[in-house]
Parts: structure tokens; sequence; C-alpha cells
């Protein structure tokens, strides 16, 4: 691919020698962060010393990884100041690779305007339409990293040749197995997590859960389904399972517990954990007897579906786009009953809609056999710890990135 040449540009030689540039804000509240995140530390790891665009969130990092940021804020704000003041002009800093995050559509994030010698689109899609404007903002970018062999095929259809792939991971210092508190008492506790939404599939979980908990009255449904977009949040009205998103509460949080209680769950049914900080992930999970992800789609691999089997969580996976990058035989339960999504104009190819009834089935197959359900989350323990940490991903991501 060619990079397009844009007029008024403004050209500088940077004084590390052939940095990475991250054009966004680090984290470990959300995936875009933790990738950031990881990619800097193995960097750092290797010698080298990359730029960073955007301040890094360093409320939202824990003591040693931010002692080790701190040290690239100066050269940080530096790069921002020149960013700003380059205005509407395009800043390219010549001799480095830059690594511009783009959303759905190929739309760049912040810093769209910062340009290298190379500049790298790094990218996880659930949008799916290519038209002609979408086309041409992909491939003004020499070369596009993904997430997902979903995502890989998608861009090899339309004609791209020079894609990389890298999967997310986990950190298993992190997610370390944990004995069971006993927090929910002697209960059969269901966990789900992810941000409300239509893709994610809130409304299948409650659907699932409510005609599962007639048969094992002893189930309880945990939570953590908060969304940091709240308004993102009314996509999920698109369902036939539920009529209306969960109201926005002047607090500006979303109302969980009566969204929940409006569909039928019952009170004694159903707890919601609210924002799970990173050393409350294991320790929750613990005491949680499956973890269910019926996402219509997923643009790489779901992040919380992977800390789930980190931490030895039967997970039951539904069978389409990025998920099919975690199936393995026996490491989950995966929902293979897939139906299309209605698509009308080609922006969701390749989503799934997952059967509550078969949801209900393997709900029951982690109930009543639970030597099999521990022999599937040793399988998932194994599998994710062996080959999906955030180290393997940040070593693939760099070489992806050439």
């Amino acid at each position: 691919m060619q990079q397009t040449v844009v007029p008024k540009t403004i050209v500088l030689k940077p004084i590390v020698l052939k940095p990475i540039v991250l054009t966004w804000q680090l984290s470990e509240i959300h995936g875009w962060g933790l990738v950031g995140l990881h990619t800097v530390l193995h960097l750092l790891d290797q010698g080298q010393t990359p730029l960073l665009a955007e301040r890094p969130l360093l409320s939202a990092l824990r003591p040693a990884n931010r002692a080790r940021i701190e040290p690239l804020l100066e050269a940080q704000q530096r790069l921002a100041a020149l960013v700003r003041q380059a205005g509407d002009k395009v800043l390219c800093l010549e001799g480095t690779t830059v690594l511009q995050a783009l959303g759905n559509g190929f739309v760049p994030g912040a810093a769209a305007n910062l340009r290298g010698s190379r500049t790298v689109g790094v990218i996880a899609f659930e949008d799916t339409l290519f038209d002609a404007d979408v086309l041409a903002r992909a491939r003004n970018y020499d070369r596009i990293v993904v997430h997902s062999t979903y995502n890989r095929n998608l861009l090899v259809e339309q004609g791209f040749t020079d894609v990389g792939l890298a999967f997310q991971g986990v950190d298993p210092d992190e997610l370390a197995p944990a004995p069971p508190a006993g927090r929910f008492g002697d209960r059969f506790v269901v966990f789900s997590g992810g941000k409300i939404e239509f893709r994610k599939g809130q409304d299948i979980v409650l659907a699932a859960f409510r005609r599962f908990r007639e048969r094992r009255p002893d189930a309880l449904l945990v939570t953590a389904w908060h969304n940091h977009w709240p308004h993102t949040s009314a996509s999920i009205a698109e369902s036939h399972h539920t009529p209306t998103p969960p109201a926005i509460g002047e607090n500006g949080r979303l109302r969980i517990v009566e969204w929940a209680m409006a569909h039928g769950v019952a009170p004694d049914g159903f707890i919601d954990m609210g924002v799970l900080g990173r050393d409350q992930i294991a320790p929750i999970l613990a005491d949680c007897h499956a973890a269910v992800f019926p996402n219509r789609c997923e643009g790489a691999t779901n992040l919380v579906a992977m800390e789930a089997m980190a931490c030895g969580v039967p997970v039951i996976l539904s069978a389409n786009t990025g998920h099919l990058d975690l199936i393995r035989e026996g490491n989950c339960l995966p929902l293979s009953r897939q139906s299309p999504v209605p698509d009308p104009d080609g922006s969701r190819r390749g989503w799934g809609e997952s059967s509550v009834e078969e949801l209900v089935e393997q709900l029951d197959r982690l109930y009543t056999d639970r030597a099999a359900a521990r022999d599937c989350a040793e399988k998932g323990r194994a599998f994710v710890r062996g080959e999906r940490t955030w180290s393997g991903f940040a070593r693939a991501f760099v070489e992806a990135v050439g």
C-alpha cells in the first residue's frame, strides 16, 4: 500500500533513533489501554524508548507499571505540544514508525494528523461496511495490524495484502489462581462481563439465565456490565429479547439491576459488581462456576473471556468472529447454533446470533457434571496462559508492525 501524500506537511526529525510512536492513551481499564501499555513495557525491556502522543492515565496503572511509564512523560508532553501546534497540518516525524489507533470505519482517533516515515494502522473492527470512503482511509496506511483472524480475512477479501496479526492476551501474574472465598455462599454462580451493548449480547444472557434458574433455583448471575460510554448501551434495544436499554441514572451510571429485574430476573438471583478494578477480577472469578459470552461479534478475541479462562472458570463462547481464535477442543463450551444477525447494509458480515436454548443447555452441562466442568476449566486455563499472554502479544505485535 502506498501512503497518500498530504499537502501542508510539517517534517521533524526526532532525537530518539527510529522510535515507535503510539497515538493512544495507556491505561489498565480498557483494551486499547492494555494494548498500548504492554507494547511499551515490551519495548522498554528490549532497550527501546517509545514515544507517546497521549498522556497515560497514570491513576489507572498499577504502581510498578506507573513507575516504568513516568520517565516517558517529558517527551510525551513535548510531542503533544507539537501536535497541537501543527493544528490541521500533518506532522511527520521522520525516521519513526507511528502506530495510529483506528476505530470502526478506519477513522483515526487522537493525534490523527501525526505520521511517520511509516504509519501503521492498528484496529479491531466490528463494522464491516467497506464503502469507497472506508477503503480510502484504510489504504492510507503502510500496513494494518489486527487482533483476530476474522478481521484479517475481511481485509484480505478487500484486496489488502500487508496485514499483520497479533492476538491480545492476559497477565498471568495478575490473574493468579485464588481459592474460593465463598462470598456468594453455596450458590451456582454464573459470571457475565463486558460493557452493555447489542454486540456483547447481555440480552441473550438475561433470557437464558431466566430459563436456567427455573431449572436450578440456586443459580446466581453476577455481572460486570458497566459501560464507560453509557449512551452506547442504547443499541441493546435492537434485540427482540428486550424492548428498552437500561436507564442512565443521575450519577451517569447505568441502572443495571433495575434493567435486569424488568426482564424477569429475581432480585435474589442477580448481583451487579459495578466497575471491577484489576485487583478484583481474580478474587471474584474464583467464586464463579461458569462465565458466559454469547457475543454477536468480537473484532479482537474478548479480553474478559480470556481473563475468566486464565482464572480457571469454564467458559461458554459464541462460535463466531473473533471468538473463533479462542475455541479449541475441550477448552470451552462453544455455542455452535449461530444464526445470521440482520444486516441490511453489509456492516455486520460474520456476526452471529446465539441460541438461548443452547446457552441454557451448556449451563446445565456445567451444573450437572462438575468433573467435566473442571476439565474444561483446566484446558482453558492452560490454553490462555500458554498461548494468550500480554508478553506474547507484545512480541508478536512489534513483529507485525515491522
